[in-house]
């Protein structure tokens, strides 16, 4: 039906504005999409600032979920590894790499300034964030929907602790908004390039889930942003 009536409307339209659109507007999302890929990619390399320098200021990783941060890292080594072996191109994943990047750096910062977190604790950390590596670089292609899985999995996995922990405290700690509303949005627009340039159900469904999930944090931060006043007030 829809089929049917688009073809009537080209062939009443006497000046072929119909035709122009099946034509141009298939390249305008294309710009669109691809500009707003490259304006993820460079936002990001701010993304995770806001949450470094939270920590470093304080010098304390209270109320944070170190299982997050460790979680959070895993899922953009499988991300990164899934859409590299597609070949995808850059611009569909840029920002995730730099991103991982970052996240490492917290890890090591959960570490060294989280205090339940010992040296045995973090050396088994590191040898299971390399160990994720190698099987990452090592999967083979058909196996490649276990790295999407994988990282949809652990990317629920690195929210729902935090989330939990905010709930249980009452407050949310050192936990940047800025950085939950950066994730928040670029998880959001990447679900719309991933829509437009690639289709892939996987991507699409992992990035619809992230932008659910930091939507859920930014509610707890105005819900518990009096308490956490409070706490981080007494802590500095």
């Amino acid at each position: 039906m829809v089929e049917g009536l688009h073809q009537l409307f080209v062939e009443l339209d006497p000046v072929g504005c119909v035709k122009k659109v099946d034509y141009y507007l298939p390249c305008a999302l294309e710009i669109v999409s691809k500009v707003a890929s490259h304006g993820i990619i460079a936002g990001s390399a701010m993304l995770k600032l806001p949450q470094i320098a939270a920590i470093l200021a304080s010098r304390s990783a209270a109320g944070l979920s170190t299982l997050s941060f460790e979680l959070d890292a895993l899922v953009f080594v499988a991300s990164v590894a899934y859409s590299s072996k597609l070949g995808y191109a850059f611009s569909t994943y840029g920002e995730q790499v730099i991103v991982l990047a970052q996240n490492v750096v917290l890890v090591a910062l959960a570490y060294a300034f989280s205090a339940g977190v010992g040296a045995r604790r973090a050396a088994a950390g590191v040898a299971a964030g390399a160990a994720a590596v190698a099987a990452c670089a090592a999967v083979p292609d058909r196996l490649l929907w276990l790295l999407s899985s994988g990282s949809i999995a652990a990317n629920m996995g690195s929210r729902v602790p935090q989330i939990l922990a905010n709930r249980r405290q009452g407050h949310t700690g050192q936990l940047s908004g800025a950085t939950v509303k950066l994730n928040a949005l670029g998880a959001f627009v990447r679900f719309l390039t991933t829509a437009l340039e690639t289709a892939d159900p996987v991507l699409l469904f992992g990035f619809g889930a992230s932008t659910a999930l930091n939507v859920a944090l930014l509610v707890q931060l105005r819900a518990y942003r009096a308490k956490t006043a409070e706490v981080v007030g007494k802590k500095d």
